[in-house]
């Protein structure tokens, strides 16, 4: 089975359960013989990475993650944007879990934030883009056995969700080697810039001034205004986590991640959309959403797979300081996510009769 639920190999970790949700914290660097780490570092320039599982644990019936993997009818992966963490998300995972009861949510630290650092704190380019970082997704799910899922009479689907960075990495999805797999991608506020020349010349402007060394007053007298922009309409939690991640994460890798997501001028080569839904805020000031909207008509994306909503880049995350409309957004966003792993759910029982 997965070398993930080895839990005798979990070191210091913490285990709590609310309203019978279990999340459980990991380490690749934990979970994987040393030869497995090292290729990983090879292929994606990342010391390790780190996310939280969780699932639902019935009163009547203890499961261990053993058994919750192998029966679950799904995987949710989460996966932040620029400058964030698994923390982003605030509860959205543990009310899926708690709402459908037989899916498996994990939520990650990716492309060099968080507790997923690169080896190098200016990593190369290709190593930070946002298809590196879904290559590097696909690499963790192969060495953990998450993918292809073994011992399984009916196979999980597998729904990949991205806010803002995250979103962008789900465009670029290899499905090669996929085709016998029920899978999904529900993308938030996708950092898509291929269109938009105005946002590409300001992300690689401040991406290349971040990088200076002469640049650390300008960086973090201009900390709180960043924040501001890619953490707007958050609640107070989720921009305090970006500031916190912006003050621990190097130099390097703030500047290349943010320079690398203003230089991707060629669109996704994908034609088939039939897996894709996509959500953006009519006021975010970091993704403009009528670019994003030529963009998408452009790849020929169905205009009834793109939900256009009110608020900002954090359109679904709500607190007192929040635009009142990010509220209900939280609630249609769980739905949605909800509908997609149902109709996922029932495809691979089609699949399988």
């Amino acid at each position: 089975m997965s070398r993930i639920i080895d839990q005798t190999r979990i070191s210091a970790a913490i285990y709590y359960s609310l309203e019978n949700i279990t999340i459980e914290p990991f380490y690749l660097s934990r979970q994987v013989e040393q030869n497995l780490l090292e290729e990983f570092q090879v292929q994606t320039g990342l010391a390790d990475l780190h996310w939280e599982t969780i699932y639902f644990q019935f009163p009547d019936r203890e499961r261990t993650i053993s058994q919750t993997l192998a029966e679950a009818d799904g995987y949710v992966f989460f996966m932040h944007g620029w400058c964030g963490s698994h923390r982003i998300w605030e509860s959205l995972p543990f009310q899926l879990a708690t709402k459908h009861k037989h899916v498996v949510c994990f939520n990650l630290d990716v492309n060099g934030f968080g507790e997923s650092p690169f080896l190098n704190d200016t990593p190369y380019e290709k190593q930070c883009s946002p298809a590196a970082l879904m290559t590097a997704v696909e690499h963790w799910l192969r060495i953990t056995n998450l993918y292809p899922a073994p011992n399984r009479k009916r196979r999980p689907f597998y729904l990949f969700v991205g806010h803002s960075m995250g979103g962008a990495a789900t465009f670029y999805k290899d499905v090669t080697g996929w085709e016998d797999e029920v899978y999904g991608f529900y993308a938030l506020a996708p950092a898509l810039l291929c269109k938009d020349t105005q946002q590409q010349a300001a992300f690689k402007t401040v991406g290349l001034g971040i990088r200076l060394p002469s640049f650390t007053a300008v960086k973090n007298a201009l900390a709180l205004h960043i924040i501001d922009i890619f953490g707007g309409g958050a609640s107070d939690d989720v921009k305090n986590e970006h500031l916190r991640i912006y003050n621990q994460t190097p130099f390097g890798t703030l500047a290349q991640t943010l320079y690398v997501l203003g230089t991707i001028h060629s669109p996704p080569k994908r034609t088939d959309w039939s897996r894709y839904k996509v959500a953006l805020g009519r006021k975010d000031r970091a993704i403009r959403v009528h670019q994003m909207l030529n963009l998408l008509k452009e790849l020929n994306f169905p205009p009834d797979q793109i939900r256009v909503m009110s608020g900002d880049h954090y359109f679904f995350s709500y607190g007192p300081e929040s635009p009142p409309s990010h509220k209900p957004n939280r609630q249609v966003i769980l739905d949605d996510l909800l509908s997609f792993c149902r109709q996922l759910g029932e495809e691979t029982k089609e699949n399988q009769v």
